[in-house]
C-alpha cells in the first residue's frame, strides 16, 4: 500500500469528531517516511478533546472507558489495534503464544484498545469502525479475544468493501460466541460510540501509529524479528 499525503489526510478527515474536525499534517508524511508507514494505520491528530465517554461500554471495559482489560497482573500491557491493518494482524499472531503464557503467570494486565484508524481505507468507509464494534459486541459475550483472532484471519483487502454485517456476525460462530443477542449487538453498530470514543482518546493521548504496544506507559518496539522477546524483556525490565 502507498500512502499519499493527500490519502493520509483524507483518511483522517473522513472521521468524524465531536467537538471538532480531526486536522492532518502530511508534511512529515513523505518520502521514505511514507514508505516506513507501509501497511499501518496512521492518523495525525491535533484534536486533544474527545469529549465525554459514551454510557454504554463493552463487558470488560477499563474504569476510564478507554480498553478492554483482558487479563490481570502487576505489569500493564497495553495494545492499540486496527482491524484493517496488515501489520495489527501480523503483532496479533507474533504475540499472542507470549501473551498467553505472560497471562497464565499472572504477570501482565493486558488492555486492548481496538481503534478505527483506517476507516477511510474500505469502500465504503467505515470497515475498521464496523469491526471494533463488532469485537466489542463479542466482548459482552466474553469472547474478545477469540472474536479478535478471527477478524485477523479473515482481514479483507484494504481498498475493499470489508466484510459484511452478515459475515460479521457469522464470525461470532467461529469464534465460539453461542449469545443469541451478539447478531442484534452487530447489526445496530450497539458500540459505534465508544469506538469512536476509544479512538479519540488514543489520539489524544498520541498514539499515532497501529499496531502500538505499551508497557507500563512505554513504548515497545516489537517490528521487525522477535517480537515476543521484546515484549518478554520489557515485561521483565517493568517487574523488577
Amino acid at each position: 500500500m502507498s500512502l499519499e499525503p493527500a490519502e493520509v489526510r483524507d483518511m483522517v478527515l473522513g472521521r468524524r469528531r465531536r467537538r471538532r474536525a480531526v486536522l492532518v499534517s502530511a508534511v512529515a508524511a513523505v518520502g521514505l517516511a511514507v514508505a516506513a508507514l507501509l501497511g499501518a494505520g496512521l492518523v495525525r491528530a491535533n484534536d486533544t478533546d474527545p469529549g465525554e465517554a459514551p454510557a454504554k461500554a463493552p463487558a470488560g471495559a477499563t474504569q476510564d472507558k478507554t480498553g478492554i482489560a483482558a487479563s490481570e497482573g502487576a505489569v500493564r500491557v497495553d495494545l492499540y489495534l486496527d482491524y484493517l491493518c496488515p501489520e495489527c494482524r501480523n503483532t496479533e499472531r507474533s504475540l499472542s503464544g507470549e501473551l498467553e503464557a505472560l497471562k497464565e503467570k499472572g504477570a501482565v494486565r493486558l488492555v486492548y484498545h481496538p481503534v478505527a484508524f483506517l476507516d477511510g481505507y474500505s469502500k465504503p468507509a467505515g470497515y475498521s469502525t464496523r469491526a471494533a464494534s463488532a469485537a466489542a459486541c463479542a466482548a459482552d459475550a466474553g469472547r474478545f479475544e477469540e472474536y479478535t483472532k478471527v477478524l485477523f484471519e479473515k482481514q479483507p483487502a484494504e481498498r475493499g468493501p470489508g466484510l459484511s454485517e452478515r459475515q460479521l456476525v457469522l464470525l461470532g460462530e467461529e469464534a465460539g460466541i453461542e449469545d443469541a443477542s451478539f447478531g442484534s449487538c452487530v447489526r445496530g453498530a450497539a458500540h459505534k460510540p465508544w469506538v469512536t470514543y476509544v479512538s479519540d482518546v488514543a489520539a489524544a493521548d498520541g498514539v499515532s501509529l497501529t499496531p502500538t504496544v505499551m508497557v507500563d506507559g512505554e513504548r515497545v518496539d516489537v517490528t521487525g524479528g522477535d517480537a515476543a522477546g521484546k515484549l518478554a524483556r520489557a515485561v521483565a525490565k517493568a517487574r523488577r
